[in-house]
């Protein structure tokens, strides 16, 4: 089953952090060597970390152990370690969540500014709900940690944003690559202009979904996902990575959906799914990706309707 609150935000973060690594001139490879800290230990940070160690591993060769310790979670108690003493309780929330627990106890409870100071993670994200939550001081201590560092304040609505983009961008000298869950304009600082990305599910789930229900996979599997992440990353120009955008501004909704239903049933051919819709996999053995764009643009439904005539 696919649920796009929890897989479809996964995996627009996911894109947002390849993206957050083009900006830096890096492969997708580079995201095995980020220090990542969470903050928020409910059911979105669950899909969201989970999505991203199975890329790790499934794509870049990481251990289940390697990839988990790439992350530190921090909760409205602080930092979650192997002491906590509910931790079971809250894995009805948080799939798995013991794995990612920090060893060290004596860091249990840690507030998010320490956590930031001693860990020094090159990418802090925020799905809290709690506005406000990256203060000057935790957005200044991003800063002292890594020339670029990649701040995702992912809550909704605005007033539940872990922190705005000027802010991001004041606390770290105009340094960081920013995206949102909720929209924020563009800042202008030292001459230039910073791209504020905002991290919407409206570039994953229609070109995801699109290939899924087009391509008649019947499943939608984890490498599905990481593949729609990866080629929405393809779409980004070298106008985009210039301003640090995470995401391809201005790429055409349908065009990038049709990129990533193509990228996905690409990868459902290469999973050996088998009841597939013929079509489409004829397009695909004939003409290969150009031909497979044809018939995904031929199938996608247009709102054009005849003209109205008004009669008195």
């Amino acid at each position: 089953m696919f649920n796009d609150d929890i897989q479809g935000t996964a995996a627009t973060v996911l894109a947002g952090l390849y993206g957050a690594m083009k900006a830096q001139g890096l492969g997708p490879e580079a995201l095995k060597d980020q220090t990542i800290l969470v903050c928020g230990a409910g059911s979105a940070g669950s899909g969201v970390i989970n999505t991203i160690r199975n890329a790790l591993m499934a794509r870049h060769g990481l251990s289940r152990e390697e990839a988990g310790n790439k992350f530190y979670i921090v909760d409205e108690r602080g930092l979650i370690s192997t002491a906590r003493a509910d931790l079971a309780e809250m894995e009805k929330l948080f799939e798995d969540l013991s794995s990612f627990a920090e060893s060290d106890t004596t860091m249990e409870g840690m507030s998010l500014l320490d956590t930031v100071r001693k860990v020094k993670p090159s990418i802090l994200i925020g799905l809290s709900g709690c506005g406000g939550l990256f203060s000057a001081d935790v957005l200044k201590a991003m800063g002292e940690n890594i020339k670029t560092p990649v701040i995702l304040p992912l809550s909704n609505p605005t007033s539940r944003a872990e922190c705005s983009a000027a802010d991001a961008q004041k606390y770290t000298d105009g340094r960081a690559i920013f995206a949102s869950g909720s929209p924020f304009p563009d800042v202008h600082m030292h001459g230039s202009l910073i791209a504020s990305s905002q991290c919407n599910n409206r570039y994953i789930f229609p070109g995801l979904a699109l290939g899924a229900a087009l391509g008649q996979t019947g499943v939608v599997t984890d490498a599905m996902i990481q593949t729609a992440a990866e080629a929405l990353v393809e779409l980004l120009t070298d106008e985009d990575v210039a301003i640090r955008s995470t995401f391809p501004q201005n790429a055409d909704i349908r065009e990038i959906g049709c990129h990533l239903a193509a990228r996905v049933f690409e990868q459902a051919m290469k999973e050996g799914v088998k009841h597939v819709n013929k079509e489409m996999l004829e397009s695909y053995s004939h003409g290969g990706y150009t031909e497979l764009k044809q018939y995904i643009y031929s199938k996608m439904w247009y709102p054009n309707y005849r003209p109205l005539v008004h009669v008195s």
